[in-house]
């Protein structure tokens, strides 16, 4: 059989939706007899369902997908098994041993789905996700926020640009604990800072995001691993989280900046 497993930098690619590579297998009678690399379009979601299909495997490793793109990869007969993280050989190895999905290779705030899911099921608890996600928000749960800040702490500007911050500060709501990572890669990224910036942050395990503006890719990326956009004109990152907190921040249901500008 074939199977297929989204890639960035050796780890599973955190969104499958702007994914750009795929490592095809060849399984037979439980071990790898041929792997090689493939290119996907990362942008389309027809596209990326299209390309996937024509390579032809039978089973899909991903982190984060959005429901369109599932039914259209379940609709060609492959199933997905999402929301997976961690290194690539790590997870190529439960897989091989039939202990995939598992909890110590799961997206931070996901619950893996049982071994042998069918479409139906990956469509209904890809769904859950997000509506999880949104009644944390709504209700002020615990939960962990990506602010894009200027500086290294929470008395930093908030960045109004996302995929070009200069740093990402990520903070538990419950308890306030903040930690901070440096975005420079990104910020100097010739291109597709936003949608490698949106990647960053659903490694982190975030569920929302305050910034100042968020360009259509990476809205679209972040919309797809299930992470909440909120729109903060300015101020410091402790002043975005006390409004957060307080319902004060509107949520995005679009882009509001073209994507060279963030």
């Amino acid at each position: 059989m074939k199977v297929a497993l989204a890639t960035w930098n050796g780890r599973i690619s955190p969104v499958f939706d702007v994914s750009r590579q795929v490592l095809m297998l060849d399984i037979e009678e439980g071990r790898v007899v041929a792997r090689r690399e493939e290119t996907l379009p990362g942008t389309e979601l027809q596209d990326q369902a299209c390309r996937l299909t024509v390579l032809g495997p039978q089973v899909l490793i991903c982190g984060a997908i959005s429901q369109p793109l599932t039914s259209l990869l379940v609709a060609a007969s492959i199933r997905v098994i999402p929301f997976t993280a961690g290194d690539v050989d790590q997870v190529l190895g439960a897989w091989l041993v039939g202990t995939l999905p598992n909890p110590a290779l799961t997206m931070p705030g996901c619950c893996g789905l049982r071994r042998g899911c069918r479409g139906k099921e990956v469509r209904r608890r890809n769904v859950q996700a997000y509506a999880n996600t949104a009644v944390n928000c709504a209700k002020g749960n615990n939960m962990k926020i990506a602010i894009t800040a200027t500086g290294k702490d929470v008395s930093s500007n908030v960045d109004l640009r996302f995929g070009r911050a200069k740093y990402f500060i990520v903070v538990d709501t419950e308890s306030d604990n903040a930690v901070v990572h440096d975005n420079t890669q990104n910020l100097n990224a010739a291109q597709g800072a936003g949608i490698q910036s949106a990647e960053t942050v659903a490694r982190l395990g975030a569920e929302a995001v305050i910034t100042g503006n968020a360009g259509p890719k990476a809205f679209r990326t972040l919309n797809a691993a299930g992470i909440k956009v909120y729109l903060c004109p300015g101020g410091t990152v402790a002043e975005a989280i006390r409004s957060f907190k307080d319902g004060e921040l509107k949520e995005a249901t679009a882009a509001n900046v073209d994507g060279h500008w963030a």
